[in-house]
């Protein structure tokens, strides 16, 4: 080393001198020490032999796991999606098993209308009238709902049409409305 450098780094010569007999120590002895460890490895692996133990297998690396893991999961996802992709070819009809409905043709191309069956249809509801008298806080809106269960705007065009109002809005209190009804 320059010695404007030890000047620098304040290391004196024998601190110096004393770091490269380490260095040069650690090299020579550095084969010793390999060549000892290798011996003794040797020594055990014939030891185990005589006694019979197997060496253990060293463990795998995680990259071995992970490859094997997406490899699984690939496969098992492939499984799944052939069963699933069975299950829906068996539950479709196919189009040959459907039997095709050919359109009904007349000789002469005309309609003919069918009657409708008479004795699945309801009775003939009758039409009353009922009167009632408006409440403070009453709409046409809850009128309605009051004696049909639903808003409906066919209601209320029927009770203004009953009552010959132009405004569905203006309703006064103690006013009587006559309120169509269906009974049946």
């Amino acid at each position: 080393m320059k010695s404007t450098t030890l000047r620098r780094s304040n290391i004196t010569r024998e601190k110096v001198a004393m770091m490269e007999a380490l260095t040069r120590y650690n090299r020579e002895h550095q084969n010793e020490d390999f060549y000892r460890q290798q011996s003794k490895n040797r020594e055990l692996d014939v030891l185990l032999q005589n006694f019979g133990v197997k060496q253990q297998r060293t463990e795998k690396a995680p990259q071995v796991y992970f490859v094997i893991g997406l490899i699984a999961g690939v496969i098992v996802t492939l499984l799944i999606t052939t069963f699933v992709s069975i299950l829906i070819n068996i539950s479709t009809p196919k189009e040959d098993a459907v039997p095709k409905v050919k359109p009904a043709v007349e000789e002469n191309a005309k309609f003919r209308f069918i009657p409708a069956d008479t004795s699945k249809t309801p009775a003939v509801q009758t039409m009353t009238k009922e009167e009632y008298t408006v409440k403070e806080g009453d709409t046409l809106e809850s009128i309605v709902i009051r004696f049909y269960g639903s808003f409906d705007m066919d209601k209320v065009n029927m009770i203004q049409e009953a009552n010959k109002m132009a405004n569905p809005n203006a309703l006064s209190i103690g006013q009587k409305l006559i309120i169509p009804v269906n009974k049946g």
